[in-house]
């Protein structure tokens, strides 16, 4: 799940109507330097599984680098992403007793494998940790708010506007441009929207001189204020 004790609203991302959680501080300067030596390091190649919905919750991840995405299938066979993880980010925070989304790599990813009796001691151990995991188990109630609000009340072009600027402040308030590691199907999933939807947005923000797209993962923002104007609906 996103981490974030963590929603700090930016003028931008309140601009954009869509608050998004920032990168977890370090370990070493918010639990204590001895959270990291708890877990092992591991690899998740792009397109292969870390968790399996249903699988009993047994660890906490935190991504390192890369970037995983949450998937859910609804009844009728369908895939719905409810979020993607990217560096910061903690897998498994609020599970009880069984993972209830399947977690998937959507580019080579590094992230901490912690053990859950050992994580779950840890912060039993440490009043401080336990205040700021309750703080980021918070932060994704209220992204979760956000994402309902993103989905049942946007358009299309307001939707990518938010996704874009979301994306983009994980790495700084006022970035200019992003880097995407998800594909157009994912972004399509995760907003609600079709591929070919997508890729008319995208296009209707470079035709209007909003954003280039100097390839296919970079999204460079020549007119950042009308983006978030975009986003907020104005």
């Amino acid at each position: 799940m996103s981490a974030a004790a963590a929603l700090q609203p930016t003028a931008s991302r309140a601009r954009a109507g869509y608050l998004t959680p920032v990168p977890t501080p370090p370990p070493a300067a918010v639990v204590g330097a001895g959270l990291d030596r708890l877990g092992t390091v591991t690899m998740i190649e792009r397109g292969r599984m870390l968790i399996q919905e249903q699988d009993p919750a047994e660890h906490v991840f935190k991504v390192l680098s890369g970037a995983l995405r949450a998937v859910r299938l609804l009844p009728d066979g369908r895939r719905y992403i409810t979020e993607f993880l990217l560096p910061g980010d903690y897998v498994g925070l609020a599970e009880n007793g069984a993972y209830s989304q399947t977690i998937e790599a959507v580019a080579d990813t590094k992230a901490i494998k912690y053990s859950r009796r050992r994580f779950d001691a840890f912060l039993d151990s440490d009043a401080r940790a336990g205040r700021h995991f309750f703080g980021l188990v918070c932060g994704e109630l209220s992204a979760a708010q956000d994402r309902l609000l993103l989905l049942g009340r946007k358009s299309a072009l307001e939707r990518m506007a938010s996704f874009l600027l979301a994306i983009a402040d994980r790495r700084s308030p006022d970035a200019t441009a992003v880097d995407l590691p998800m594909s157009r199907s994912d972004i399509a999933d995760y907003l609600g929207l079709t591929i070919e939807t997508v890729s008319r947005v995208l296009g209707q923000l470079r035709t209007r001189e909003i954003i280039d797209v100097p390839t296919v993962s970079r999204i460079v923002f020549t007119d950042r204020a009308a983006l978030e104007d975009i986003g907020a609906g104005e």
